[in-house]
């Protein structure tokens, strides 16, 4: 007889955080899973950003996606589950690096990459005797199926399509956490398996999940080269040193590319060094930006605070940057020590880290002495930056009127940010399917 499965993603509660990016893209693991189940069990899967865990649900076994972030709340969601007497099993990126913490919470962990053990682990399941520990592995990404996406309500997200033509990091940056991982991790899906997700996949805006969609250029020229005849429109993340190439940009722009989330993570050279992000130099930000703004693609630009090398100015000198370089939007985040990245060893060896609460792991709280400011300084500055970024005087500055496009940069900053409180409504009363008709407006070209 066939199990009811239970999957799901646990929420964090957040201090400040963009709420709208969990109605935009579908988290992306657990429908994996979904496909990789065999047909004779049943699979529902909850993302708590949208309906919140029944205590009362039926299931055979439940698995929960833990992010450090989240780890209070799925623990409590399992130890609640469990003694309803239903098997919970553990996984995702905080359980790999905490797995003694998370096994004081669950029937079964699974470690790293679940792809290779998924089907044992429901095996075991369904006869009734879960192992404690389950060790994934890192697969070829052509063995991995298409997620299945029949779980989901259409009207969840705004964006119906995302999905990652890679796995992995080839950089080594120390407060990600691809720097806990093995080396080398990084790999690749081949183009007709990725051109025969997107195909699959409807609406007319694809959203990439890559860390980076241009770091294997090669083969970034030939899936841009197929996406221009299907005239989709895309958003994905990437460096500014794809800026670098030109001619690689044109072809972004002809495939459809229209916001690149874009990783600066800091003004201060030092601070890049101090964390391996070399690929990153200051001196190109401005000509680099200038390069992607001319071909019409929008920048979400991401800066981190809180680098031994930041002082007290940083947090003015990087909206100062970022207004005069008119970033469309910008993401900033207090810089937080992962349990297992190497930012964490370091910072643990030197007894700076002095709040082991996971659940102010929200990039929002420093939870560790700075090296030239006071933890409350460090934080004060992080939300000031965002107040300055984002007054109405900086976001008609950085929307260029006047300019081609004026209206849809201002679209997005008001729904970025200005409007953040009414998201409240969103997935309730209002669903955000209706809002994918203005959406598709904004991707379009200028």
């Amino acid at each position: 007889m066939g199990l009811k499965i239970v999957l799901i993603f646990a929420k964090a509660e957040l201090r400040r955080g963009t709420r709208i990016k969990h109605f935009m893209v579908p988290p992306h693991s657990l429908q994996i899973l979904s496909a990789l189940t065999p047909p004779e069990h049943t699979v529902i899967i909850i993302d708590e950003y949208h309906h919140v865990a029944d205590p009362d649900l039926q299931a055979d076994l439940i698995g929960i996606n833990v992010w450090t972030v989240s780890s209070s709340r799925a623990y409590t969601l399992a130890e609640h589950y469990r003694r309803r007497g239903i098997p919970v099993i553990l996984g995702g990126a905080h359980v790999t690096v905490c797995p003694e913490e998370a096994l004081a919470h669950a029937d079964a962990i699974v470690l790293d990459e679940a792809e290779a053990i998924w089907s044992q682990v429901v095996r075991d399941a369904n006869e009734g005797h879960l192992k404690r520990i389950y060790q994934g592995q890192m697969l070829p990404l052509d063995e991995t199926p298409a997620p299945d996406w029949s779980p989901f309500h259409p009207n969840d997200y705004v964006i119906q399509a995302s999905l990652s033509t890679t796995r992995g990091c080839a950089r080594r940056c120390d407060f990600c956490y691809e720097s806990c991982r093995p080396k080398p991790n990084f790999r690749q899906r081949s183009l007709d398996k990725v051109l025969r997700e997107i195909d699959a996949r409807p609406g007319q805006v694809i959203s990439f999940l890559d860390n980076d969609i241009t770091v294997n250029k090669s083969f970034a020229r030939e899936l841009f080269t197929a996406l221009i005849p299907r005239q989709r429109r895309w958003l994905a993340m990437t460096s500014i040193e794809v800026a670098d190439d030109e001619t690689l940009l044109d072809l972004m722009a002809e495939s459809g590319c229209r916001t690149l989330f874009v990783g600066f993570e800091s003004i201060v050279p030092g601070s890049l060094s101090e964390v391996h992000k070399h690929c990153n130099r200051v001196e190109d930000y401005a000509r680099n930006v200038q390069r992607i703004h001319d071909r019409g693609i929008m920048i979400n630009g991401s800066f981190v605070f809180g680098f031994d090398h930041d002082d007290m100015d940083v947090f003015d000198r990087t909206v100062a940057f970022g207004i005069e370089a008119h970033l469309e939007t910008a993401t900033f985040t207090v810089l937080t020590p992962y349990p297992g990245t190497t930012l964490h060893q370091r910072l643990e060896s030197e007894g700076r880290i002095f709040d082991r609460d996971w659940s102010h792991y929200d990039t929002t709280r420093c939870v560790f002495h700075p090296a030239q400011m006071t933890p409350q300084q460090l934080e004060a500055g992080y939300f000031r930056a965002y107040a300055q970024f984002y007054t109405w005087a900086s976001i008609l500055r950085r929307c260029r009127s006047g300019e081609p496009g004026f209206a849809k940069r201002l679209f997005l900053n008001i729904a970025y940010k200005r409007v953040e409180p009414l998201y409240g409504v969103l997935g309730r009363r209002f669903h955000v399917g209706w809002l994918r008709p203005l959406f598709n407006w904004y991707a379009s070209p200028y």
